[in-house]
């Protein structure tokens, strides 16, 4: 695997792209920061104005990548990003480019003030799960993957087999820093495999770790595959966790995975207890063959009948692993974190920020090289309409033009501490709404965070960049 060296030399590039509807994403996509008359501003919320950390708070650059017309009612796809020890800026993304037809993008910039423009690296059908009675089957979704490290980059996604054959999980690795995919090649063994709700995690040294969910006997159970570090390819998957009998795990939530720095692989999950559906941790350690677990975040907490297509984070700093996630145990989707010494597996858990009225999901989190956590999330605007019940897997685009909508939201937990402070709306829009967001930091302290926006104009990839001095001087 590639160690930390960097390029002698870039250029950097402002692009105007027009793609044509049907070989690509429909749509103009712009590179370069918004004109200033259009570049919001960062806002604090209540709770925090007045603090000199947010009154502070520096103008947000942002990037805006377009999408189609069949993506505006998707609420699954989420945009990636990575960022490797030289500072270079990864983002990937997966549109439905056709009606029978999912595109991953991948983009690139030298320090995150100018992207090249989009290029495809796969184009593949879409699978529909098969149809069970009365149930219509489910498209699944490419959902990509990154990391980086030094030249290599790896790019890793849902791939629909031909003919509704089935999805494998795939992975595609660059070793001249995104100028250049291999092909792609699956990271399990099964041709059963019908891999969704995925994770990627890298791990020192350059181990692999790659987690689905898998109906193949049937329900949806966890899978995991490792590729050994200096290895050329993955070993045997392995089942993570089956679930209840008839039942597995909750079928549509998406999995996390995180390497320590010994070694050890977590892997979590949204479980299902007796009706129960909370966060899960399995662990496989170095040299063992069985995950241990799963080990319960919480407590039989959220009785649910439904799916509600919000998976958990992981992050590991030391000997202490963090999970992010959302339920709504209180009547209203809220987002918390829990920490637990991995020693022991007991998790504490409280709210991610819960001076704040209103729902809430969708938490990532990134632990940086300095032991700082950085946490995003998505939290409701003005007032939102009677939420849906979610029961079965029925989960509509929201409607635009109104007064609700989503913001993106950061905060940083300082090493040694043990709260997120201050919370600051990165870049919100009234009546926009922005979801799955996702996060990196550099190692000069840069956050950049991605997510997905939606507005009247149609929807679009979104990337901002926090400066260190706008995102990591504001300890308490």
């Amino acid at each position: 695997m590639s160690s930390c060296q960097c390029g002698v030399g870039w250029v950097k590039f402002t692009v105007l792209a027009a793609l044509v509807a049907g070989g690509a994403a429909t749509g103009l996509y712009l590179s370069g920061a918004l004109p200033t008359d259009e570049a919001p501003q960062a806002v604090c919320p209540v709770a925090t104005q007045g603090s000199p950390c947010c009154d502070a708070a520096p103008a947000v650059p942002q990037h805006r990548f377009p999408l189609g017309p069949l993506d505006v009612k998707d609420t699954m796809e989420a945009p990636e990003l990575a960022v490797n020890c030289c500072g270079k800026v990864f983002l990937t993304w997966a549109s439905k480019t056709g009606e029978a037809e999912r595109t991953v993008y991948f983009t690139k910039s030298a320090d995150g003030k100018e992207f090249d423009a989009p290029r495809a690296v796969s184009k593949a059908g879409v699978y529909k799960t098969p149809a069970r009675g009365k149930m219509a089957g489910h498209e699944r979704r490419a959902t990509p993957h990154l990391a980086a490290m030094g030249q290599e980059v790896l790019l890793a996604w849902g791939d629909a087999r031909p003919e509704n054959a089935g999805m494998r999980y795939a992975l595609a690795t660059s070793t001249d820093t995104g100028k250049t995919f291999g092909a792609p090649r699956p990271v399990h063994q099964s041709e059963k495999a019908t891999a969704a709700f995925t994770s990627f995690a890298r791990g020192l040294g350059g181990v692999l770790a790659c987690v689905w969910l898998d109906s193949r006997n049937g329900s949806q159970q966890v899978y995991a595959s490792v590729q050994p570090a200096d290895a050329e390819a993955f070993g045997p998957e392995v089942l993570v966790h089956a679930g209840e009998p008839g039942k597995g795990v909750c079928p549509c939530c998406p999995t996390a995975a995180a390497f320590a720095k010994d070694g050890t692989l977590y892997v979590a999950f949204r479980n299902i207890s007796d009706g129960f559906r909370d966060i899960a941790v399995s662990r496989l350690r170095p040299g063992q063959t069985a995950f241990e677990g799963p080990f319960p975040v919480v407590e039989k907490t959220w009785k649910f009948e439904g799916c509600p297509h919000d998976g958990p984070s992981l992050a590991v700093v030391g000997d202490t692993l963090h999970v992010a996630w959302m339920d709504a145990r209180t009547g209203t989707q809220r987002s918390y974190f829990a920490s637990a010494n991995v020693a022991d597996m007991k998790f504490a858990a409280r709210e991610l920020n819960a001076a704040a009225a209103g729902t809430q999901g969708n938490a990532k989190l990134f632990a940086d090289s300095a032991g700082n956590l950085h946490a995003v999330w998505e939290q409701s605007t003005g007032t939102e309409p009677a939420p849906a019940s979610h029961a079965g897997h029925q989960h509509a685009a929201p409607s635009t033009g109104g007064g609700a909508g989503r913001a993106v939201q950061y905060a940083v937990m300082a090493k040694g501490q043990s709260a997120f402070w201050p919370v600051r709306a990165i870049s919100p829009r009234a009546g926009a709404f922005q979801t799955r967001p996702s996060i990196a930091v550099s190692p000069n302290g840069a956050v950049f965070v991605a997510w997905n926006e939606l507005d009247t104009a149609g929807k679009a990839v979104v990337v901002a960049q926090l400066t260190a001095s706008g995102a990591e001087a504001c300890h308490p």
